[in-house]
């Protein structure tokens, strides 16, 4: 498959008041994202509220988003539910749909790593194109290097998302990539220093509401210009850190804020899916003050 670099998207899923899929919004923002210099897309992650989205509403969103990635941008979609015939099932369903790999991480997080090994290699064996594995330590049952190591050169295994903020694991399972088997992080906090590490591309769902300074990162550090790199770093830390706390702790997801941000562009409404609550007046109006005194994050606002 082809190589995945760069920034890379978590594509954040728009809902409309009834908790459907908004096909519409969702075609507006893949061309809002996929014009500016990015990777790739991360398709039916966990900031794409996935776990929270019907069988039928995935496959809604596959079908969308490979039919409107008009710039031909590298597609990695999730596969990952409860039930594994599920996931069997996803894979048959959608073989004719256009887009570059799988990536599969289970929801099971007392599953044990054979377990683990076995459902890979299977997914793997069934998948009419590559399966990405995908870890994430904040969320799902621990992934050590380790597992990577024994699973790298497996049959259709393109390599792994290793979302972690342990740097000595993610330095191990970084010193793994090679041209068969590539390594994306997912701590956008941590991105200038997994680039240090040696990491070709990462992915975050900050990527959708506030790509511009994250895409300014790696350019400045391919540039050469590290100094650059880790002030425009610790610049966008410092604008994360003073977001609103609240809905993170209430939802697990960072997904509430970014959508208030795209609907200041007229992309998608700020509805969120099922037991994921939108945002309140006050926090509302605490984010419009941020992008107010940081226009940088959010350049294409015009408005605020």
């Amino acid at each position: 498959m082809r190589k995945l670099e760069g920034v890379i998207p978590v594509l954040i899923t728009p809902v409309d008041h009834d908790g459907n899929v908004d096909t519409s919004a969702l075609e507006k923002l893949v061309d809002y994202i996929t014009a500016k210099n990015i990777g790739g897309l991360w398709v039916l992650g966990t900031g794409a509220e996935d776990m929270n989205l019907t069988y039928d509403q995935r496959l809604t969103v596959v079908e969308c988003v490979s039919q409107s990635n008009s710039r031909n941008t590298p597609l990695v979609v999730g596969a990952g539910f409860f039930s594994f015939q599920d996931s069997l099932n996803f894979l048959e369903d959608t073989k004719d749909c256009r887009f570059d790999a799988y990536h599969y991480m289970p929801y099971h997080n007392l599953l044990g790593l054979d377990r683990i090994e076995w459902a890979y290699k299977e997914l793997a064996a069934r998948a009419n194109r590559p399966l990405w594995m995908y870890t994430s330590a904040n969320w799902g049952k621990l992934i050590p290097p380790e597992f990577v190591e024994s699973l790298k050169g497996s049959d259709n295994i393109a390599g792994i998302k290793f979302s972690t903020s342990n740097a000595a694991h993610s330095e191990k399972v970084i010193g793994l990539q090679d041209e068969n088997f590539q390594v994306l992080t997912a701590v956008v906090r941590t991105f200038y220093a997994s680039l240090c590490l040696g990491v070709q591309g990462a992915t975050t769902v900050e990527a959708c509401p506030y790509p511009d300074p994250i895409i300014s990162i790696y350019e400045l550090f391919k540039s050469g210009d590290l100094p650059g790199a880790l002030k425009m770093q610790r610049k966008l830390n410092r604008f994360l850190e003073a977001l609103p706390t609240a809905p993170g702790k209430d939802n697990f997801l960072k997904v509430a804020e970014g959508k208030h941000v795209l609907g200041k562009l007229d992309i998608c409404d700020e509805y969120m899916s099922g037991y994921y609550r939108e945002l309140f007046d006050a926090e509302k109006s605490e984010i419009d003050r941020l992008l107010a005194e940081n226009r940088w994050a959010v350049p294409d606002i015009k408005n605020l």
